[in-house]
């Protein structure tokens, strides 16, 4: 049997890895100077603001807006233009302490009696494809948005902003139980740019160095190569 599967990666200008860095920001401003601190906090975002809100206890004095402000710089959002400009976004913060009736579930003296604050279904397998034990699209699909990022940052390519995403189709053959990728059917790339983007293919940028070496499929059909 023959079939497609796709994976997606993301440069941590894309919205929701924005969102994911600013909620990872604020926990680790929490339990900087409170390790027992309760962080419950979700982020939401869109042009020119920035929300953040939930339920937070904690003994530690923390800054959101601050912290906030200074993840979106990081990433690389500076000019209105990008669509988010630290210096200018609108910050939103709807903060409040834990629910009573979820610090009781939580706060039990014993292991044996803690109660559950949230509950969620994670899907996920290690496969043998790769030396990362993921499945050989994810892991090429996320370094070519390690790659875009890369791009950006050393300005290689001047038009590039943060948000970008990319995905790559393999064609897998079950062979024995198992699950062989035989070749990249499709490869997607697209980017935040400036006006200025110039027209002209630039796919060689995108070469990963090792990757074809370190991504060498079985011999029919021919191995993946990503850049011309």
């Amino acid at each position: 049997m023959v079939f497609l599967f796709t994976s997606e990666g993301a440069t941590e200008g894309q919205p929701g890895k924005i969102c994911d860095q600013v909620s990872d920001a604020v926990l680790d401003a929490c339990v900087k100077d409170d390790e027992s601190a309760r962080v419950s906090c979700e982020t939401c975002t869109k042009t020119g603001m920035v929300m953040l809100f939930g339920e937070i206890t904690t003994s530690a004095t923390v800054n959101y807006e601050a912290v906030i402000r200074t993840t979106l710089k990081e990433i690389g959002y500076d000019d209105p233009a990008k669509g988010l400009d630290y210096k200018t976004v609108n910050v939103i913060v709807a903060i409040e302490e834990q629910s009573p009736d979820v610090a009781q579930a939580v706060d039990a003296a014993k292991a044996e009696d803690f109660g559950a604050s949230d509950q969620g279904i994670v899907f996920g397998y290690a496969t043998d494809e790769t030396p990362e034990l993921m499945p050989l699209s994810h892991v090429l699909a996320t370094r070519l948005a390690m790659r875009l990022a890369e791009i950006r940052k050393t300005k290689l390519l001047e038009w590039v902003r943060p948000d970008g995403k990319t995905q790559v189709t393999l064609e897998y053959e079950v062979e024995g139980g198992r699950l062989v990728p035989r070749r990249c059917h499709t490869i997607v790339v697209s980017t935040q740019h400036s006006e200025s983007a110039s027209r002209t293919p630039s796919a060689t940028v995108l070469a990963v160095p090792g990757l074809q070496t370190a991504t060498t499929l079985p011999p029919k059909p021919p191995p993946i190569i990503l850049a011309p």
